[in-house]
């Protein structure tokens, strides 16, 4: 089986939206990453950890890295790229894909929900 699609997912930072929102920004600024994996066999692993990655990467991007001094903006980043990265692995819906995230993160598919919501 070969998944394919056209629609890349799309990553938002949730928490950087907050952020933004409370320090007056319009929603509009919030960066956001399109996720292209078109080419990639999701249903086999190698497909699903290189999609892991793109996602990883685009998590980071969207959360921002904090300067390592100012502890909380550190704890926002790493909280932010964390839930992003399971919203975007729930949106793809791919059992590879999810498994590889569970291997990564230490937890069972069934945690990767918690962590979402």
């Amino acid at each position: 089986m070969n998944i394919h699609t056209k629609n890349p997912i799309r990553i938002t930072a949730a928490v950087a939206l907050f952020a933004a929102l409370t320090a007056g920004a319009h929603a509009t600024e919030v960066p956001q990453v399109h996720v292209k994996y078109g080419d990639l066999n999701l249903a086999t692993a190698d497909g699903a950890t290189v999609l892991y990655q793109r996602i990883r990467g685009a998590a980071d991007l969207v959360c921002g890295v904090a300067d390592a001094r100012e502890l909380g903006r550190v704890a926002q980043a790493k909280a932010c790229a964390v839930h992003t990265v399971a919203e975007a692995v729930a949106a793809a819906d791919a059992p590879a894909l999810t498994a590889v995230y569970a291997a990564k993160m230490g937890v069972t598919p069934a945690t990767r929900l918690a962590t979402i919501g």
